[in-house]
């Protein structure tokens, strides 16, 4: 008897954390989508403003060297 109730307890046990972890790998696919999606966004923005950093350096160094 004590060996089908600790049986399963433990069955019900690794199916609640089979659960669990399921729940959770779906939570980090999603945050890890939103996170990509915002990454891309902000990755633009800042690839724009490297280019216009640039820009401006090569305009200060023209300056210089005249």
């Amino acid at each position: 008897m004590q060996e089908y109730i600790l049986s399963a307890a433990y069955a019900r046990a690794t199916a609640m954390e089979t659960h669990f972890l399921e729940a959770f790998r779906a939570s980090m696919a999603h945050s890890g989508d939103a996170f990509a999606e915002a990454a891309g966004a902000d990755g633009e923005h800042r690839a724009e403003e490297l280019a216009a950093r640039r820009d401006l350096e090569e305009q200060q160094e023209r300056g210089h060297a005249a």
